[in-house]
């Protein structure tokens, strides 16, 4: 079940999840602040327990994938396709002209799940993402919103 985010109850597993699927995870100050600077979220739900989430930042007519998160035992079984799905829909209905994201260059699943959903890649940025041992380039994603 897909449902907007309820920072109350569900900040703890938010932070949780982060914890699960990333190097360098948010804290819970992180979530807050977004929502703070106006984010749109949502959580996607498997028997009552939330399994991933999305924060969208909309500003001048675009938004900003901040995060998106599917607890690894569930990744690759369309919840991530969901999730976007919803946000691109409530994006487009805001007339929003353009959607972009950052995704490591390691991530071959969330590239495919982009591309698959329309993205094209359209730049990178070199040591955007922090790592054990070094930093990860991060490659560049748009959709235009305005196209079928």
């Amino acid at each position: 079940m897909l449902r907007t985010l309820n920072i109350e109850t569900d900040l703890d597993k938010l932070v949780i999840l982060e914890q699960k699927t990333q190097i360098a995870p948010w804290a819970a100050d992180v979530f807050q602040k977004c929502l703070d600077a106006g984010s749109y979220s949502w959580v996607i739900e498997v028997q009552n327990n939330v399994i991933g989430f999305i924060f969208v930042l909309m500003q001048a007519g675009e938004a900003h994938i901040l995060n998106i998160c599917i607890q690894p035992e569930y990744q690759n079984k369309g919840y991530g396709f969901q999730l976007l799905t919803e946000a691109l829909s409530q994006l487009k209905e805001k007339k929003v002209g353009i959607a972009y994201l950052e995704v490591r260059r390691s991530n071959a699943k969330a590239i495919a799940l982009y591309r698959k959903m329309g993205f094209t890649l359209i730049g990178e940025r070199k040591n955007y993402y922090a790592q054990r041992e070094h930093k990860e380039d991060a490659l560049v994603f748009a959709k235009d919103l305005r196209k079928g």
